[in-house]
């Protein structure tokens, strides 16, 4: 049903109102003759509105619910329509008319259950229901309004879950999402394995650390018997020697508090598909492309390439409209590699905000003077930077003005420094 309120808004909500109308307000005619058409009109019309404007729709239910309760002596069956109504709300309202529509359908239920428990027509005496006792009269308020607020809370819940199914879970954005969040995730995975290795490295260096210490300990000993000056020679070179140790040692426990034990298959360059994929389900015109002939590179160096373009990625979903282009090109040479990812994320924002051809092209000379002169700096980048340091590589991101960022990694050695 919510598939349908999404694809077809004024057909649905026409066909929805339309039949609240006839079958709402003929059954309160029927029954409770042309005193019950005008508010039972407001109460069923209230759903023509609800899916958009979910303000005219509550405004509706209340002015639709005051009518009733001063000019009809029974609830109308139209009261239904306020807990459609308030499922309309829940689905497709923002959060503040969500809560306030709830909250006003329940006041107003209250409310017509007070009148037809206590008022001067009680409902109940109309069906020829006497209740005996004030104990009675109030546990029948008591359980009217539980009922009541038991029905729209179900009408509310019943609608966000409606539309969490239907534009969520399992659809290609949700999906996108769970992908996402696995690249990261694989990422995470792989640093830590990196760290782990690194750990391990640190590990023998520290033990022959303190090897040297301990036989520098045992040479000083014997010395200093024949040649006790040796002995103060020895002690500096022990010191020089614990003072390594210590400083791997720290090394050590920094890079132990930073991870944990993981171990999985890193990300390498054929899963950037998937990233590209997840893209497009994001609403961006992402596209990947590959010229020349690949090479085999070992795990690590496919990680930075990973990263380099998941970070890249990342920067473009923080800083470019939905609808921006964004392309990923591998160039392959004999001996290197050459990344590019372009995003036309400042071409997709003005688009987004003129009118006509000439203000969408147009740009001024302090766009071409910040392309120039103003550096593109950032934690990432350096950290990017750093990354590509280790295989030979450098990273430079540069502004095209009035189109979007341009970033270029390049590994003119990379076959010989990380081939396989």
């Amino acid at each position: 049903m919510i598939k349908w309120f999404l694809q077809r808004e004024w057909l649905s909500v026409s066909v929805v109102g339309s039949a609240a109308i006839i079958v709402f307000v003929g059954i309160d005619f029927l029954f409770q003759g042309p005193a019950a058409l005008g508010p039972a009109a407001l109460l069923a019309s209230s759903l023509f509105f609800s899916r958009r404007w979910p303000y005219v729709g509550t405004a509706l239910v209340v002015a639709g619910t005051i009518w009733q309760m001063n000019s009809v002596a029974a609830p109308l069956v139209s009261g239904a329509a306020s807990a459609l109504s308030l499922l309309l709300v829940a689905a497709f309202a923002n959060s503040f008319w969500r809560q306030v529509a709830v909250i006003v359908t329940n006041i107003l239920g209250i409310s017509v259950v007070w009148q037809s428990t206590f008022g001067a027509s009680s409902v109940l005496r109309e069906f020829g229901i006497s209740l005996t006792g004030e104990n009675a009269t109030w546990l029948t308020f008591l359980l009217g309004s539980t009922a009541v607020v038991s029905v729209n809370s179900l009408s509310w819940i019943l609608g966000r879950f409606l539309i969490t199914k239907d534009t969520y879970v399992g659809t290609p954005l949700d999906r996108a999402v769970i992908t996402h969040t696995q690249a990261k995730l694989s990422l995470d995975v792989a640093t830590s394995n990196e760290r782990l290795a690194i750990v391990s490295d640190l590990t023998d260096l520290l033990i022959q650390r303190i090897s040297a210490v301990v036989s520098l300990a045992e040479g000083a000993k014997f010395a200093s018997r024949r040649d006790p000056e040796s002995a103060i020679r020895s002690l500096d070179r022990i010191e020089s020697s614990a003072q390594s140790a210590q400083s791997e040692l720290r090394k050590l426990y920094d890079l132990l508090q930073k991870g944990a034990d993981l171990s999985a298959a890193p990300p390498n360059i054929e899963d950037l598909g998937q990233l590209m994929v997840l893209m497009r389900e994001l609403g961006y015109n992402a596209n990947i492309s590959i010229d020349g002939e690949p090479f085999a590179i070992n795990e690590g160096a496919q990680l930075c390439v990973y990263r380099i373009v998941f970070e890249a990625l990342e920067n473009v979903k923080k800083n470019s409209v939905v609808g921006a282009d964004v392309t990923v090109d591998f160039y392959w040479t004999t001996e290197g590699l050459q990344v590019l990812v372009k995003d036309n994320g400042i071409e997709a924002a003005r688009r987004a905000r003129v009118s006509t051809v000439e203000d969408l092209a147009s740009y001024t000379v302090e766009d071409d003077v910040d392309a120039l002169v103003k550096p593109i700096t950032g934690a990432t980048l350096n950290a990017m930077k750093e990354r590509a340091s280790l295989y030979e590589g450098n990273i430079e991101v540069t502004k095209v003005p009035g189109v979007g960022f341009t970033l270029s990694a390049m590994f003119p050695h990379l076959k010989a420094v990380a081939g396989e």
